[in-house]
């Protein structure tokens, strides 16, 4: 059985952080906080090249 999951990018609503969150959302994955958009974007590609998911970059790829 395949998961038909995406990976997100998005701002944080609490200022200048970055998150990263899988959808659909469950416990097993849980949505990341990171620093910078670059860390970010790292895990996200990580994730992506792990499991083949897509990435959506909602920050239009801004620090």
């Amino acid at each position: 059985m395949t998961e038909d999951r995406t990976i997100t990018i998005g701002a944080c609503v609490f200022g200048g952080r970055y998150v990263v969150t899988f959808e659909p959302r469950s416990i097993a994955w849980p949505s990341l906080e990171f620093r910078t958009f670059g860390e970010a974007r790292a895990c996200a590609d990580a994730r992506h090249a792990a499991h083949g998911w897509p990435v959506i970059d909602k920050t239009e790829g801004s620090e």
